[in-house]
């Protein structure tokens, strides 16, 4: 059974949604670049892909929103020695200072494995669509077209992912019972994205607060697992 490292850090500030992307890149900067070397590289002979193992997300609290960064392959040990060394330490978004402090710091083993039934999940936020695609999907007028057309990318991003951490599937992958739960415009910056909130069914079961889709690692396409009940 192969397993995935992954450690989940939640800074203790409160932030606006849009101001995610600028935190990011704060942190980023405070730790000398891209904090490069927090997580293991690709095995020997593995392809590389663009999926970001470093993913900032948003967490929702009583009071608003705080920053979580999510470490995918994580060097537990040498991400949380970074993370202490920078307490008590803030940086600048737009103008105004942010504590670095940490409420939460979770370091966990994950057993990547298809089920034997489908694992019911969300997905928030999804930003499946490039340019080419969006076209596409505009000109489809019914329902049943535009969630096969979702289908079919959203299998593509789920084999990104799987790629990425170096999960080899022995089977062809499908994504069942996908639902359009709110189709919206998301703002990121000076830029507003369209976006999709889903549900679906897939084979896999998959880590909570992993990202899929594009701009991943500006805390886009979150995946939920849904406990409402047996999938």
């Amino acid at each position: 059974m192969r397993k995935l490292s992954l450690l989940r850090i939640t800074f203790e500030t409160e932030i606006a949604p849009w101001e995610a992307p600028a935190f990011q890149s704060a942190v980023a900067d405070y730790l000398g670049g891209a904090p490069e070397g927090l997580f293991a590289p690709p095995e020997a002979g593995a392809p590389l892909f663009a999926y970001p193992l470093v993913q900032f997300k948003m967490r929702r609290t009583r009071e608003g929103y705080q920053p979580l960064m999510l470490c995918l392959g994580a060097k537990v040990g040498e991400a949380l020695e970074a993370f202490r060394n920078i307490r008590h330490t803030q940086v600048v978004v737009s103008g105004k200072a942010y504590s670095l402090n940490i409420t939460e710091a979770k370091a966990y083993e994950f057993n990547y494995e298809p089920g034997e039934q489908p694992y019911a999940y969300n997905l928030f936020k999804y930003q499946a669509l490039n340019p080419r695609n969006y076209r596409a999907y505009r000109r489809l007028k019914e329902e049943e077209e535009k969630k096969a057309f979702l289908e079919n990318i959203l299998v593509n991003h789920l084999l990104t992912f799987a790629r990425a951490v170096g999960w080899e599937l022995d089977f062809q992958l499908e994504v069942h019972n996908l639902h359009i739960m709110k189709e919206k415009l998301v703002r990121c910056g000076a830029v507003h994205y369209n976006c999709f909130d889903l549900s679906f069914r897939c084979p896999l079961l998959l880590p909570e607060y992993i990202g899929l889709g594009n701009a991943v690692a500006k805390g886009f396409g979150v995946v939920r697992l849904d406990r409402r009940g047996p999938s």
